[in-house]
């Protein structure tokens, strides 16, 4: 099966993020960064626990940044980092956004006030453009289209001028690929995704997929600073463009296990499991999940709870060992989670799921209830062939 969780988002997310989000690579820790050793130490602590969801723990160390080279713009940056994985890890939750910008904006001003002493100065031109590149990455979660392309014709280039700075400055840096192979490689995608903004993109930016694809490869293996971002986004490219899911699952194998409690890697390396058809181990994987989201744990919402249910009761019926009660209990409440969420976020679960529930009751030999289900499908929006598959049922019984 062909998850599709995220294929009505990728136009806006994209054109949002295109520029800015990939202008520079993110930095973790450069020792070519102008930064004290012990701000750096402080750096490598504090980002470690952001990719490991551990927010509160994170903010502290970012504070101490602050506290300690208040005119310094790395801790403002770090700090807004935080805010930003809180947002993408709920993205319901528009709480972290005000902060998310504040502290952008503070970041931005130390950047101006060093580069205004120095216009080389190293730790000025990295945080000035890493900051615009942030700027954009909220629309990732909260798509705007205006104020994107606003972004798109003003920060984005003056980005790409202080990524072309730090090129300057530091050539034949595997962290630059970072940035670098992302922009080639979503300029192209934008282009094919969303056709319309071909003209306007074509107006100042042109990419290669082919050519970024290889940069962000080299950048996940060899970058210094940015190779966490690299493994992250290349992991997402490989599992909703190149559809190479052996590959997103063993970046995302190599990510959970260094972060576990990461929802974002454990999502990906579910969601590769399910479409390599290795049922075992995404119903494994999902246990975790539902079991985080029934703690309460950040970050794992009502929207991993209904992720999780509904491939547990998938997995429950695919299985030659699984329990139909089961999984018609998984289906179920994930169809309940489903109708609690946003109608534009609902409609692929809900299909599939009515459509499982179906086939669940055909295989205990429920046929009235099986036809019951498979007639709802067919009043539901059809994805990947859902009514076809439950016009079919409808004639002949499911049988694994």
């Amino acid at each position: 099966m062909k998850c599709k969780y995220y294929s009505h988002r990728i136009g806006v997310l994209l054109a949002s993020a295109i520029f800015a989000l990939l202008v520079l690579p993110n930095p973790s820790n450069g020792q070519w960064i102008l930064q004290s050793g012990k701000m750096d130490q402080q750096v490598r602590r504090g980002e470690e626990l952001v990719y490991n969801m551990d927010y509160q723990a994170a903010t502290q160390v970012f504070d101490s940044i602050i506290a300690e080279n208040p005119d310094h713009p790395a801790g403002y940056f770090y700090s807004a980092m935080v805010e930003f994985w809180r947002a993408v890890t709920n993205p319901d939750n528009t709480t972290y956004d005000a902060r998310y910008r504040a502290r952008l904006q503070q970041a931005l001003d130390r950047s101006d006030t060093l580069l205004a002493h120095n216009e080389l100065d190293l730790a000025g031109i990295f945080y000035k453009g890493a900051s615009l590149g942030m700027r954009a990455r909220i629309f990732a979660i909260r798509p705007n289209w205006s104020d994107a392309i606003g972004i798109m014709l003003g920060d984005a280039r003056e980005g790409i001028k202080y990524l072309n700075k730090i090129e300057e400055l530091i050539p034949s840096n595997s962290d630059i690929l970072f940035g670098r192979g992302l922009y080639n490689y979503y300029v192209e995608a934008i282009k094919d995704d969303e056709p319309f903004l071909r003209p306007l993109i074509g107006l100042f930016a042109t990419g290669n997929k082919r050519v970024g694809l290889a940069m962000l490869e080299q950048a996940a293996k060899t970058a210094s600073y940015a190779k966490i971002e690299a493994q992250y986004e290349l992991m997402k490219l490989y599992y909703i463009y190149e559809k190479q899911y052996a590959k997103a699952y063993e970046l995302a194998q190599s990510l959970a296990s260094r972060y576990p409690n990461n929802v974002q890697f454990l999502h990906y390396l579910a969601y590769s499991q399910v479409s390599l058809g290795m049922t075992e181990k995404y119903d494994s994987t999902y246990r975790v999940v539902l079991a985080r989201a029934r703690e309460k744990r950040e970050g794992y919402t009502v929207r991993q709870a209904r992720e999780a249910m509904h491939f547990l009761g998938q997995a429950q019926l695919m299985s030659p060992y699984g329990n139909l009660d089961s999984a018609l209990y998984f289906l179920y409440n994930s169809d309940l989670l489903s109708r609690t969420i946003s109608p534009n976020e609902m409609q692929w679960w809900l299909t599939r799921e009515e459509l499982l529930m179906g086939q669940a009751y055909d295989s205990k030999n429920d046929r009235p209830r099986a036809i019951q289900m498979y007639k709802r499908v067919l009043d539901l929006p059809d994805f990947n062939g859902d009514h076809a598959a439950a016009e079919r049922f409808l004639q002949t019984p499911y049988r694994k």
